[in-house]
């Protein structure tokens, strides 16, 4: 169990929260009074915005906000703020007990005269009462300690708006397994992914043209088809490691989207046979992939070359 909270045991501790709080109500109060005393000397206006000069005064409002500000040694954005709270704030709407911070925090929401009746349940003490981050939840800020995972997340987003702070945080955040196999649980997340690897292999392939994976000029086309025993020779020239991993991984994305879609559906002879006969294509291609890079044998047999030749 704590014994101490910082410095101080822990019966210290409380009794100076309880003599704080004490404070915080005066403090509140003064700052209200100040803020009242900011609207007598320069009300708000409902046309020409809260500074606009007031007809048969001599001083605009900044003017005589500044004056009092200086005469009572605080800032002029301090009385600004103060008047505009008050001004938020009936005295008949002031909740007794309730700090001026969150009374300023919770000005800015539309139902705030309702909100601040109702404060959350502060989840350390069990009580329902306010706090400055429980009042920039309920008005829809960001808070300056995240807690949940919601506000957590909106923190990184935050921080990692530099395009390079970002990769190099997904990257060190990809490397724990967890993390990665629940981000691509993720179907946006594994559709980037894969299209990212294309992207790089494309720009493999760009800066190093000569190590192409087979000759245009030696592909023996037919009828528009490529011959496979033409690109096991350009595959035996340079295996692009890249691109075969993401060829492997964009077909898996695409069953992943595609097969919980055909749940119920029914399909006709013959197209159960053709998709057999893609099936049969697939496995002895995974094969003849697994074998090469097992073994480092890319030879294709007759039987596969005329199974991949077939349309």
């Amino acid at each position: 169990m704590v014994q101490t909270v910082g410095s101080v045991p822990c019966e210290r501790f409380d009794d100076l929260v309880d003599q704080s709080v004490k404070l915080v109500r005066v403090m509140t109060g003064c700052q209200f009074a100040l803020g009242d005393f900011a609207l007598e000397i320069a009300p708000l206006r409902t046309h020409g915005g809260n500074m606009a000069l007031g007809e048969g005064e001599e001083q605009g409002v900044e003017d005589s906000l500044r004056l009092f500000a200086e005469e009572i040694g605080l800032s002029f954005h301090t009385v600004r703020t103060y008047r505009w709270v008050a001004a938020r704030w009936p005295k008949n709407q002031r909740q007794e007990g309730v700090s001026f911070e969150v009374h300023r925090i919770l000005a800015s929401a539309p139902d705030a005269y309702e909100l601040i009746q109702h404060p959350p349940v502060n989840e350390r003490t069990g009580h329902s009462e306010w706090s400055g981050d429980a009042a920039k939840r309920a008005a829809g800020w960001a808070t300056a300690t995240p807690v949940t995972a919601a506000e957590k997340v909106e923190a990184i987003r935050d921080l990692a708006q530099d395009e390079a702070v970002a990769a190099q945080a997904a990257c060190d955040l990809l490397h724990r397994p967890e993390v990665a196999f629940k981000a691509m649980r993720d179907r946006q997340a594994r559709e980037l992914v894969n299209q990212a690897q294309f992207d790089q292999a494309e720009l493999v392939e760009e800066g190093d043209e000569e190590e192409a994976w087979w000759d245009e000029n030696d592909a023996g086309e037919e009828d528009g088809v490529v011959d496979p025993v033409a690109i096991v020779r350009g595959f035996h020239r340079a295996m692009e490691f890249t691109d075969l991993i993401g060829v492997c991984q964009g077909f898996v994305a695409g069953a992943s989207r595609l097969v919980p879609r055909l749940r119920g559906r029914e399909f006709s002879e013959s197209q159960l046979a053709l998709v057999a006969r893609h099936l049969e294509k697939i496995r002895a291609t995974a094969d003849w992939i697994e074998t090469a890079v097992s073994t480092g044998k890319v030879d294709l047999d007759e039987a596969l070359a005329e199974l991949l030749r077939d349309r």
